[in-house]
């Protein structure tokens, strides 16, 4: 009897693969929804499985916290949701019933991190005035409005364009009065239905981007004519907001505009769009805001209008989407930065990448999965 035998060699692990993320854009003179493959130190890549025809005037594009579906809004031709399945490449398929016809304009919207609840602010009615509906999500992602519009405030005196954010427990919404310098809350439902407001909290001029820390303390909020970011503090049982002592905290550059927060809730940055520059902050313990070491942070040529900025899942590289082609030749960028131990941040050479388009501020980060 003949025995072979074979032993192994030595096993090499194959090095893990990096984690592919996916930033979705609106275009502003187009009706296109573009995505872009996003790799650590490399520069962004168009996803061609990511291009689809929405409507005009899409003011806002949110994502599931599981990265399965995703929402972009379109106020031209019909006002309509607009719905897709993310697949793992990233690519996107509409699913059955988008898109979602709405009765006004949608001019804002998000998700609640549970994924059974999408609140979009609609406006003007008939008497000029901007309101708030509370929608149900389907397992195939699909909403289906629950109750009745709830009144938000008058377009006249809140601005055009009003943005919202639900609390981490999936309670509360927040909404942004523009030009009346306010956050209205609303408690959110159970069955998708929205409370009336609860209250306004003065935040200081033109609140934009609402956003709510991880752990659910505070709500942050860009106040581009203030020149600065409102933090208040929220009542883990009512919702209700106080302003942080030492609100709105100066941003070192002109017209802050989005925000942007890590994964940990503990470093937050902002694009300043007149300034072409990121300000970056430590966030306290207490909510407080402390600007960090170098910044304002360098982005692109003057006219590069800086809009959204976007945390990695992994916390380590923050990308920059701009609205104008400053430096470009005239079509938007998109830019990456890494973040240090400290939360400074040191620009990817390998960006910014010209895209050919001209985005409008209406943007989200996807986890790969």
């Amino acid at each position: 009897m003949i025995v072979q035998s074979v032993f192994a060699g030595p096993v090499t692990a194959e090095p893990a693969a990096a984690r592919v993320d996916h930033l979705y854009v609106t275009t502003a003179v187009s009706d296109q929804l573009l995505g872009y493959d996003l790799v650590p130190g490399a520069a962004p890549r168009p996803n061609m499985g990511a291009t689809e025809t929405t409507g005009f005037g899409a003011l806002s594009v949110k994502a599931t916290a599981d990265g399965r579906f995703l929402y972009a809004l379109a106020v031209v031709p019909t006002p309509a949701i607009f719905v897709y399945a993310i697949a793992s490449d990233g690519g996107l398929d509409p699913v059955p019933g988008s898109p979602v016809v709405v009765p006004q304009a949608p001019l804002g919207m998000n998700v609640s991190p549970d994924g059974r609840h999408l609140v979009v602010v609609s406006g003007p009615d008939g008497g000029g005035n901007a309101s708030v509906q509370g929608y149900s999500v389907s397992s195939e992602g699909v909403p289906a409005p629950q109750g009745s519009p709830v009144f938000v405030g008058s377009l006249a005196s809140s601005g055009p364009v009003p943005m919202a954010a639900v609390s981490p427990d999936n309670r509360h919404v927040y909404v942004t009065d523009y030009l009346a310098g306010t956050v209205t809350m609303f408690d959110l439902h159970a069955d998708s239905t929205l409370s009336p407001a609860r209250e306004r909290v003065g935040v200081g001029g033109g609140p934009v981007s609402p956003t709510v820390s991880p752990d659910g303390r505070f709500l942050f909020a860009a106040c581009e004519h203030a020149g600065g970011v409102a933090v208040l503090g929220i009542d883990p049982v009512t919702g209700r907001l106080n302003p942080v002592v030492g609100s709105p905290f100066p941003a070192s550059g002109l017209v802050p505009h989005g925000i942007g927060l890590s994964p940990d809730g503990r470093l937050l940055y902002t694009p300043n769009a007149l300034t072409n520059d990121v300000t970056g902050y430590e966030v306290r313990p207490d909510g407080s805001l402390r600007e960090l070491a170098g910044s304002p942070y360098p982005g692109g040529a003057l006219g590069s209008l800086p809009g959204q900025v976007l945390v990695s899942a992994d916390g380590r590289t923050l990308y920059a989407v701009d609205l104008a082609g400053g430096s470009t030749g005239g079509m938007a960028a998109l830019r990456s930065y890494r973040i240090g131990d400290d939360g400074a941040l040191t620009a990817n050479l390998a960006t910014p990448v010209n895209t050919g388009k001209v985005f409008s501020a209406a943007s989200v980060l996807v986890p790969g999965r």
